[in-house]
């Protein structure tokens, strides 16, 4: 249960907070902190807002290069966005949205948008939908360290793990059923095991959200990157954009950073730090003051992920867009993770009557897909939609973008690995690690670490004698 301190409790009392890192955790912890009443400075090393999120514009095509949308269970994204003006930005998609696919055996097959439409699903053979309902009759089982194949084989059989399980897991984070650990890569499906004795009964039982500013999958009408460029601008010059922080040292009344400046004297001195950068750039920062706590950061993995926009006429295709877009399980041979139909699910993404896809490559499935040229990579992606939409297709706009080292993998063994960060750090409450390694990897669940890395932090301060 979070414990949501009272507004402006530290207000006058002296107390400054540092932020570093700028992506949704940064941001979202220091609009939390800055409402406690605390002075708060927010460093960036970049020179803007939102880390992988961001949107760009070619001609009249609106481009997603990180998340593309938010599902309805985002209340701390939803709130951020009312706080800094956004709540009426929001957009729901097409309702053909509902329609995913995955590819098999050389064509798209739907998967059922509601378990009516199962028998009309070949996505999985009859047999391995019936292995698939029949979950509710599993036992339960499994360990701490019970990888997301072995749950996913355990409780819907080997079809679904083969071909929903690895599709699943490839559009999330680009990783690998096989050595990820469920219960940090997806704890819910283990909450659901555990208390109602099955997954497909937790999510039947799991309320519904209300008061969502959307229907179904949402976005913000100018692109996913005007809510962090909208939460810099609130927080105005408190937010240091080109201002990496170089060290973190322990001082007698707290924390000294020390920034990238003109002048070797370019220090900050702070109470609090909330550290929300990857996993291997807060190692660094803390191997002096905290070694073990930096050996266990620089034990998590990263993927690569590359990202093709295509615009094409659909008229040209045999088969056109309809729906959110379609995930392809390994072995299937297309040499792509899956994609987005982007215009289909917003249509202003593209101009006119043009269509737009967004295609994945790479991940912890083909890592080396990031070091190759745009014109390979381009050509990899136009091959795999005219697979799929028919030889008709004619790129009339394309665009490349690499993210490298951009999704953190919760391999076997994470939760651990987490567990011994937070005890490590117990003795300085004050300094506290976020973001996607820590509490999740989902948009949602980033902002979520960020606002409860500053609750901690200013907890904290709250409770010192004055």
């Amino acid at each position: 249960m979070r414990s949501v301190p009272t507004p402006e409790i530290l207000r006058d009392r002296g107390y400054s907070i540092a932020v570093i890192g700028g992506g949704i955790t940064g941001l979202a912890a220091a609009m939390q902190a800055r409402q406690s009443g605390a002075e708060v400075h927010l460093f960036e090393s970049s020179s803007r807002p939102g880390g992988w999120i961001r949107t760009t514009h070619e001609d009249d095509w609106i481009l997603e290069w990180g998340p593309h949308s938010v599902l309805p269970t985002s209340p701390t994204l939803i709130r951020l966005a009312e706080q800094v003006g956004l709540g009426d930005s929001w957009r729901s998609a097409r309702k053909n949205a509902s329609k995913r696919y995955i590819w098999r055996d050389n064509s798209l097959r739907a998967l059922p948008s509601n378990p009516l439409l199962i028998p009309f699903s070949r996505a999985l053979s009859p047999l391995g939908w019936a292995r698939l309902v029949a979950e509710p009759l599993i036992g339960r089982g499994g360990d701490e360290e019970e990888s997301v194949r072995s749950f996913f084989r355990r409780r819907f059989g080997v079809e679904a793990c083969r071909y929903l399980a690895d599709a699943m897991v490839a559009g999330i984070s680009g990783g690998i059923p096989e050595q990820l650990e469920l219960n940090s890569f997806s704890p819910r499906l283990k909450e659901w095991e555990q208390r109602y004795g099955s997954v497909l009964m937790g999510f039947l039982r799991s309320p519904r959200p209300t008061g969502v500013p959307f229907q179904g999958t949402g976005t913000l009408q100018q692109g996913m990157e005007s809510l962090p460029a909208a939460l810099a601008l609130e927080l105005g010059d408190r937010f240091h954009p080109d201002t990496p922080v170089t060290a973190v040292e322990r001082s007698k009344n707290g924390w000294k950073l020390f920034l990238d400046g003109a002048y070797p004297t370019d220090t900050i001195q702070v109470d609090g730090v909330i550290m929300a950068l990857p996993a291997f750039v807060a190692g660094r920062l803390l191997t002096p003051c905290f070694p073990r706590v930096a050996e266990a950061l620089n034990q998590i993995p990263y993927a690569s992920m590359t990202l093709v926009q295509i615009g094409y006429d659909p008229e040209s295709c045999s088969k056109r867009p309809d729906g959110f877009g379609f995930l392809v399980p390994r072995d299937q041979g297309l040499p792509i993770l899956g994609t987005i139909w982007s215009s289909s699910i917003f249509p202003w993404r593209a101009p006119g009557t043009k269509s737009l896809a967004t295609i994945f490559l790479g991940g912890t499935r083909d890592p080396g897909v990031v070091d190759e040229s745009d014109r390979l990579l381009v050509d990899r992606a136009i091959s795999a939609l005219q697979s799929v939409h028919g030889q008709g297709l004619i790129p009339e706009m394309t665009a490349v973008g690499k993210a490298t080292a951009a999704i953190p993998q919760q391999c076997l063994g994470h939760g651990k690995r987490v567990a011994a960060i937070r005890s490590e750090l117990l003795s300085h409450p004050e300094l506290v690690v976020a973001g996607g390694y820590m509490d999740g990897i989902s948009l949602e669940s980033c902002a979520r670490s960020g606002e409860d890395a500053a609750l901690q932090v200013v907890s904290h301060l709250a409770s010192r004698q004055e």
